[in-house]
């Protein structure tokens, strides 16, 4: 009893050691646990192509900007208008697709105007000094009110054009989620194989300390922005080929809240300068994956999902804080 007392205290100790050492075991060990668990209910259901596919259109969207999300977190700032800059995008999008079907044109339109709202939040962040909530919780209200006005309330649909995107040619995996992959292999490689990435993490972990050793600090904050805002955009577009072909005003409602979730369950710290950098997209996957469980159990009132999501968020939250004295 005493070997195997010593034995499970030392798997124990090495899986504590794991855990603290690797950032990106913080979202990667729930992500694996979260699939053993949905395959252990249902193998039959979740291993099934058809579902497995389905679950990676829903990842790629949230995925993007929760991409986007987590390099303004890494600086220690918070972005509240991914989700009405999502759908100001897609908007913008479906009515370009509508009038001239031209997809080139809409997708590139999508993309500048995300670029354009993180230029502008980036510009009130950094140059104007706006704490970086206030300027985006501006944004949030902005952009939704956007896709209010151009819409006219209304629902457009038969946006059949971004099949392509959903495309698998028999892999069971979307063309867009191939396209998620690699713009998240890209922020990857920008985070942790440059100096802009050295930034990043750098004014987040001590921006006087950065602006001391002769840094750019707003030039790296206003960058770090434009660049999410190229992320909304895009994600615009898979939310409309993941999500039916069809935008309506109130379309990526709350997921400005979604991405947030996703960084803190891919164990991004709200207080800036730590977290790995692919963090976002597997947090995006864990709360993808946690609401298909849900699904699993017949638990199917948003209310309730909402509820779960929102223990495990405070339960990802405790485990990242434990041990810090402050918090910002």
């Amino acid at each position: 009893m005493t070997n195997k007392a010593n034995t499970m205290s030392t798997v124990i100790a090495k899986f504590k050691h794991f855990y603290r050492t690797y950032e990106l075991s913080r979202a990667l060990i729930p992500l694996i646990l979260l699939i053993i668990v949905s395959i252990a209910m249902s193998p039959r259901y979740f291993l099934n192509p058809v579902n497995v596919k389905v679950v990676l259109m829903q990842i790629t969207p949230l995925a993007l900007i929760a991409t986007g999300e987590m390099m303004i977190i890494l600086m220690g700032s918070i972005d509240l208008s991914p989700g009405s800059a999502q759908a100001a995008t897609a908007m913008l999008a479906a009515m370009i697709t509508r009038s001239t079907n031209n997809i080139p044109l809409a997708i590139a339109s999508a993309v500048g105007l995300g670029t354009l709202i993180g230029a502008i939040n980036g510009l009130l962040v950094s140059k104007l000094k706006i704490y970086s909530f206030v300027a985006t919780l501006a944004a949030l209200v902005i952009w939704r009110s956007f896709v209010i006005v151009v819409s006219g309330g209304k629902l457009i649909y038969g946006l059949t054009q971004y099949e392509v995107f959903t495309r698998d040619y028999g892999t069971y995996i979307p063309v867009g989620f191939v396209i998620m992959i690699l713009v998240v292999v890209a922020i990857y490689t920008l985070l942790r194989k440059t100096v802009f990435g050295r930034y990043i993490y750098g004014i987040g972990s001590n921006e006087e300390a950065v602006r001391l050793a002769g840094i750019r600090a707003d030039l790296a904050k206003f960058l770090a922005f434009t660049l999410a805002g190229t992320l909304y955009g895009l994600g615009g577009v898979m939310l409309i080929s993941m999500g039916g072909y069809a935008v309506d005003p109130w379309s990526a409602r709350g997921n400005e809240l979604n991405a947030i979730a996703s960084c803190v369950l891919g164990g991004i710290m709200l207080t800036g300068g730590s977290g790995h950098p692919l963090g976002g997209f597997l947090g995006a996957s864990v709360l993808t994956i946690l609401s298909n469980i849900l699904v699993l159990l017949g638990i199917t009132e948003i209310a309730v999902q909402q509820t779960v999501v929102g223990i495990v968020l405070i339960g990802a939250a405790t485990a990242l804080t434990r041990g810090l004295r402050y918090v910002k």
